[in-house]
């Protein structure tokens, strides 16, 4: 685990008028540069997200924080995951500034990626720029 990275998919939402952050992840076992490994990869770790967002429907109603970024994919070394990433959310639970969450996570990882569902084609990630303002 040491010197392996991981794909964490991550849900900004609201649930009963109250902020959540469900993580979801799987090392990284091979190459992401090749387009399919991380297709496939990034499918299986943003579905077994959305599956266990959506067995919380049974608790009350859901809402996404950010039409756009609410649903992240994001590139982190174990490290970083384990120690900071527990702050910055934390944080965001705490005071739901999503683009402070957002420049944060951007500086812990390697990179971000927005995910979405596009008719006839399916998931799409959309990487978001370290510059680019968030």
């Amino acid at each position: 685990m040491a010197n392996q990275n991981y794909l964490i998919a991550i849900a900004l939402i609201e649930q009963n008028l109250v902020r959540a952050m469900p993580l979801g992840g799987k090392e990284i076992k091979d190459n992401l540069d090749e387009s399919e490994y991380f297709q496939k990869l990034g499918e299986e770790v943003i579905l077994n997200l959305l599956m266990r967002v959506f067995q919380r429907s049974d608790e009350g109603a859901l809402k996404r924080s950010s039409e756009e970024k609410g649903l992240l994919l994001v590139h982190m070394h174990p490290k970083r995951m384990q120690k900071e990433l527990p702050f910055i959310k934390s944080e965001w639970i705490r005071d739901g500034d999503t683009q402070q969450f957002l420049k944060y996570l951007g500086n812990l990882s390697k990179e971000v990626w927005t995910a979405s569902f596009v008719k006839y084609k399916g998931i799409e990630f959309t990487s978001i720029s370290k510059n680019e303002e968030i």
